[in-house]
């Protein structure tokens, strides 16, 4: 199963425990648009093992990213979705500290698989 895949399966069990309100591939259309606490996902540039100009392993990258108001929220969204993407078998990285979006009043959370 590619990592998209895991995530996205991860993203209804966390709609599914309430602990986010929706989820979409790489961004929500402004028509849709939901407040926090909501995640994003994408495939990311892979990166791949070669020699001799052959590919023999494709990398299956994602970026995986997580919306919240509150910190406290944001702390319980990703004890959840770590505990699930371990679970899974999945390596991730926490690509920076959560930010702070002022423009938007809600924190970041960015992690790369």
């Amino acid at each position: 199963m590619q990592k998209d895949e895991i995530i996205k399966g991860i993203c209804e069990e966390l709609v599914k425990d309430d602990l986010i309100v929706g989820f979409r591939y790489d961004h929500f259309e402004q028509s849709e648009a939901v407040e926090p606490p909501f995640a994003v996902y994408r495939r990311v540039a892979p990166d791949n093992f070669s020699a001799d100009g052959i590919v023999y392993h494709r990398g299956d990258n994602v970026d995986f990213e997580i919306y919240a108001s509150d910190p406290d929220e944001m702390i319980n969204i990703m004890a959840a979705a770590e505990e699930a993407m371990t679970d899974a078998g999945l390596y991730f990285a926490i690509a920076a500290d959560t930010a702070y979006i002022e423009s938007e009043d809600f924190y970041e959370t960015l992690y790369e698989l």
